[in-house]
This record gives C-alpha cells, sequence and structure tokens, in this order.
C-alpha cells in the first residue's frame, strides 16, 4: 500500500494563511533535551525518563497529524509515520550503515547536453555561495531504489526564509579565548561563506561570567580555563568580528549574579559600540531553573528596565529550555509584551533532539523530522507550534527564532552528533521550525572547558583553544540550507513507502529550490518532482558521505556538491548535475542516506 505524508507542506490538510516572518534572531543554553522526558536543568547528559520512539513496520498508510495553528485551522506540520513493509524495496526501521540498492523505479536518463544554470541576484548575503553553484554537468548518481512522488505547490506558502535564518550559538566563555575577533580569518571565512548568519551569545557559562568592566582583551588563543570575567576589551573584539563578518548578535548578560547593575552596565557599553549588529538582549539562561516564571518575573523586569534605559537597546527571551514553551515562554510573552511593548522584539526557546549517553542519543531518532507526537512539548513540532501562537498572539515584532538547537543535549553523542545524519537532521529541523513560523535557528557549540570539561560533538565548526580545526556535517547541512536560497517556503506533498524521505522546496528569487531528504541507508529514492507548470531546466547538488549510504560517514567524509568546505571557509561545488525534466517534472535520484538539492528553472 503507497502512503502519502509530507513535512514541508500540507498533504490532505487545510493551509493556514502563513504568519509575515522579519529577519531576526533567537538564542539558548546548553541545556534542554527534547524528547527525552523530564530533563535535568542545564546542558547535562543526566539519563533521560523515556526511550527512543522507533517506527514499527506495519501493513498499512502512513497517519498525519496536522499541527495546531494560532487559529485553530490544521496547518503544515510533521507527520507520525509508520512504514509500510508490504512493499518491495523497503527498508528496515532501524536501517544502518551500508549502501544497499533495494528494488523500484528505474533511474532517470540523465540529460545529454546540460544548460547553463543562470545564479539570480539573492536577497541573502551569500551572493558568493550561491555563485559557487557551478556549471551543471551530465552524469551524478544514478540507481533504484523507492519511488517517491513529489508536488509543489509554489502558490501555497507555508513559511518563510529570510537571509538571517541561520546561525551559531556559544557558551559566553567564547569572547574570552581570543576567537571571536575580526583578526580569526579562518572563523570569518566560514561565517561569511553562509552569507549572515545571526551569532548567540550567552548559554549555561552566561551566569556564570560577570562584568569586569575596563580591562584587555586576551592577546592569543588559548584553552581552559577560561575567564569568566568579561572586559572592555572583549567586547571590542567580538564587535569587530560581528563588522567583518556582518553578523548581528543576540547578546546574553548574565541574571543568577542578581546584580542588575553590572549586566545594564554591560549591556550599555555593548551599546555603544556597536550598535547596529545588536538585535537584543537575553537575561540569563533558561530561567525556569531558578523557579516559576511567576516567582522570577520582578526580578527579570528589574534587569528588563535597567537595559531598556540604554537608547537602542531591545529585548530577547525568554531563553527558554527544552519542554518550556507552554510553562515560561508562552506566559512571558503575554505579560511582557504588554509591559515592554516593541522593545521585546524576538521570543527564543531551545530544543534537543534527545540527550546524550541515554537511549535518546540513537541514530534512528535523527532520521525522522520529530519522533515525538505533533503535541507534544518535548517534539520539536509541538515545541514550535508553541511558540509561534505566543509569537502571534502577542504581536512579537520578529516572531520566535530556536535560539539554541542541537541533536542531543550534553554536548551531543560521539559517532552520532558529529556525523552525515546530523547534516541531514539538520535540514528536517530548519524548515520544520520555518513552517511553524519560526524566524531562525542557532546551532550550538563550544569547546572543551566551555560549560563545563565535556567535549563539543555537535558543534558545527570544531575549534580548538580558539583556532579552527574541522568543519562538522551539521555546517555543511548550513550550507545546503543557505544554497537553497532565500523566500517563501512553499507547500510540498509526498508519496512514497520510504519513512525516511522528507521534501521541502522554496520560491526564490529565479528559481524553485527543491531539497530531497533520503535519511534511509539501505534504499536510494527515485523521485519524481511535479512543480505544477513548465520547467525550462534544473541542477542538482548532493550532501552525502563516504562510504556512500553510511549515516555515521564522520566530519572529512561528508562533503556538499562533491567538495569539502576549508577551514578558511572556501568551498566550490565540483558536483553540480542536470537532470531530466518533462514538462512541469523533474525526476531525480537519491542515494542512500544523501540529500539533493534541485534548482529549478521555470
Amino acid at each position: 500500500m503507497t502512503s502519502i505524508y509530507r513535512f514541508a507542506g500540507p498533504a490532505l490538510l487545510a493551509v493556514v494563511a502563513p504568519v509575515a516572518l522579519s529577519a531576526a534572531c533567537s538564542s539558548g543554553t546548553g541545556s534542554s533535551g527534547n524528547g527525552a522526558g523530564v530533563l535535568p536543568p542545564g546542558d547535562t547528559s543526566t539519563a533521560a525518563t523515556s526511550t527512543a520512539t522507533t517506527p514499527t513496520a506495519t501493513s498499512g498508510a502512513t497517519t498525519s497529524s496536522p499541527v495546531s495553528s494560532p487559529s485553530g485551522t490544521s496547518t503544515s506540520g510533521t507527520t507520525s509515520q509508520t512504514p509500510d513493509a508490504s512493499t518491495t524495496g523497503t527498508s528496515t526501521p532501524d536501517a544502518g550503515n551500508g549502501a544497499g540498492t533495494g528494488t523500484g523505479d528505474a533511474a532517470p536518463v540523465m540529460t545529454s547536453t546540460p544548460p547553463v544554470m543562470p545564479v539570480p541576484a539573492q536577497d541573502s548575503g551569500a551572493a558568493t555561495t550561491l555563485a559557487a553553484w557551478g556549471t551543471p554537468t551530465a552524469g551524478g548518481p544514478t540507481g533504484t531504489g523507492l519511488a517517491a512522488t513529489v508536488t509543489v505547490d509554489t502558490a501555497t506558502t507555508v513559511g518563510n526564509i529570510g537571509a538571517d535564518f541561520i546561525g551559531f550559538s556559544y557558551e559566553k566563555t567564547h569572547i574570552t579565548n581570543d576567537s571571536l575577533n575580526s583578526t580569526n580569518t579562518n572563523l570569518v571565512g566560514l561565517y561569511k561563506l553562509l552569507g549572515s548568519p545571526v551569532m548567540r551569545l550567552g548559554a549555561d557559562d552566561v551566569d556564570n561570567c560577570n562584568w569586569g568592566g575596563t580591562g584587555t582583551a586576551p592577546t592569543a588563543a588559548s584553552g581552559p580555563p577560561f575567564s569568566k570575567s568579561i572586559t572592555t576589551g572583549m567586547v571590542d573584539d567580538i564587535c569587530a568580528f560581528l563588522g567583518a563578518t556582518g553578523t548581528k548578535i543576540l547578546y546574553g548578560v548574565n541574571f543568577h549574579s542578581d546584580n542588575v547593575t553590572a549586566s545594564a552596565a554591560e549591556a550599555a557599553y555593548v551599546m555603544s559600540k556597536c550598535p547596529a549588529s545588536i538585535i537584543g538582549f537575553e537575561i540569563g539562561n533558561e530561567i525556569n531553573r531558578y523557579g516559576s516564571w511567576a516567582s522570577l518575573q520582578t526580578e527579570w523586569e528589574s534587569f528588563a528596565t535597567a537595559i531598556v534605559a540604554t537608547p537602542g537597546a531591545n529585548l530577547i527571551g525568554p531563553v527558554a529550555g527544552g519542554g518550556d514553551a507552554l510553562s515560561l515562554s508562552t506566559p512571558f510573552a503575554a505579560d511582557e509584551s504588554v509591559k515592554f511593548g516593541s522593545k521585546l522584539v524576538l521570543l527564543t526557546q531551545h530544543y534537543y533532539a534527545g540527550t546524550a549517553n541515554t537511549t535518546t542519543a540513537t541514530t534512528i531518532r535523527l532520521q525522522t523530522p520529530d519522533p515525538d507526537p505533533a503535541t507534544s512539548q518535548a517534539g520539536l513540532v509541538g515545541t514550535s507550534s508553541a511558540m509561534d501562537k505566543a509569537a502571534t498572539t502577542n504581536k512579537i515584532p520578529d516572531a520566535w527564532r530556536m535560539g539554541e538547537v542541537n541533536t542531543f543535549s550534553g554536548h551531543g553523542q560521539q559517532g552520532i552528533s558529529d556525523a552525515l545524519i546530523a547534516g541531514l537532521w539538520s535540514l528536517d529541523l530548519m524548515f520544520v521550525v520555518a513552517e511553524n513560523g519560526g524566524s531562525g535557528v542557532n546551532f550550538h557549540g563550544g569547546e572543551e572547558g566551555m560549560d563545563g570539561s565535556r567535549n563539543f560533538y555537535y558543534e558545527p565548526i570544531e575549534e580548538l583553544d580558539g583556532v579552527v580545526q574541522q568543519v562538522h556535517p551539521v555546517y555543511y547541512g548550513m550550507l545546503m540550507f543557505v544554497l537553497a536560497g532565500t523566500g517563501p517556503m512553499v507547500s510540498t506533498t509526498v508519496t512514497t513507502t520510504n519513512p525516511y524521505f522528507t521534501s521541502y522546496a522554496i520560491k526564490a528569487n529565479g528559481f524553485v529550490s527543491v531539497v530531497l531528504d533520503n535519511k534511509n541507508a539501505t534504499s536510494g529514492v527515485n523521485a519524481t518532482v511535479n512543480l505544477g507548470s513548465a520547467v525550462t531546466s534544473a541542477s542538482a547538488i548532493y550532501l552525502e558521505g563516504t562510504p556512500a549510504g553510511d549515516l555515521t560517514a564522520a566530519a572529512g567524509d561528508v562533503t556538499v556538491g562533491g567538495s569539502l568546505v576549508s577551514n578558511a571557509g572556501a568551498w566550490t561545488s565540483t558536483g553540480t548535475y542536470t537532470q531530466t525534466t518533462s514538462g512541469s517534472s523533474v525526476t531525480v535520484y537519491i542515494p542512500p542516506a544523501a540529500a539533493a538539492l534541485v534548482r529549478v528553472m521555470q
């Protein structure tokens, strides 16, 4: 039996008019651990109380669970899947590593004369990245696999992708080790390759760091122990980094010390140095660990009032941990939007798919966009839809942002969080946030010695003593997302028996981008993409690893467009392949454990 479901647009569901999104940002810290039951405070690796959800192979169609919108109408959202095992060639639900082929439709024949694909002007700051798409050539991956039909409805908008949708989140101590400055040319290059990523500085260490006032910045990169005293020289350095990269920041100040004067003084100095780069100030991190919102509101407002006394300073919050969208973010938005009005520019929330070193830290948990029920406040869809409602109801100017997010809290699971599956998962996450009204995401990272002594496995960019060491798979997912362009996210409907295949589309400036994400390690996908009107040409690049079909391919074995990203941020596609078109359709083969980004010209 054929299953019908979708993740990037409504399948058999009514669509709510999209919420207008502005290019904003958000914040978060190293805690939470969604999908893992009740979690301890902070980014810990304490065992969770629930186990991972494993898809069960049964005969029958996949069920679809619509997400509730603020108006109460069903809208696009992540679906709950049950694989249909009755179709020949389906993979085992916990598909392990290895290529495998599966059975299904024959691979499409590629056109022999590749057209030149123009690179239209983009609203995104990633013009260099878009230009690096390359000239399409014949060739590319071929094979047999499960059939999939992807219907793109370019007239139905389900979200919006702004130029600063993606971003990085850091521990506050990252400002103290001579990394975030304009002379760190490698890090500057990696930021600029992505266009206009937003930085968030805060996390667990924000409540361990205090304003030290006038002082110099470190003169050489170093490792732990990291200073917990923030000086004017360190702020000068980060402002120079923001200027060199064109980045804007969500800047965190200490809440736990209860020193309103110090935190307000720090915010005032930051605003005096680079006001145009400051989106707003987060006060503390996951403050719910200190008590309920009702018990914290007066104290938080004392900080906020002192901070906004500086002209131009805005507020961001509540920097809520996983599972706190209803208990913290919702009442916070209702109260503080009234008290501070347009000074509260953005809501922020955190999300992790599980917790490191527990039963939730598994590859299979990352193979679907959200393994939790759509209404679960531990899940991605439940959290995102609750945040969307809070932002919309209270008219928050820049909506909401997943200010801290990554695979597994506790700094990630080695061999999974630093592997190909994390890059493929990141694509799902970004699009699900966008279709639930989110204005962006910030992937968290750091160095050993920040937020404790544990290694960071999920970091998009690996650093050691302030020096870039390697680009990790999550960064490749971010690059793939940037290459898709900016503009309205439009509806897609997917029909397939592959439980680990998802699709999304962006109506970019001059082309339509279609992302085809196959997290099945044993079966490829033969996809027919129908855009509803005549297609003139199409080309694709791939996010994939070596060996083929290995979801746990490590950093260094993962590429986009056949090319690695250098530590200095250099990248150009060496594998841009022409796809066969016919009428309004494009046929694309996606290998096991790979994603294709198809640029369609109409």
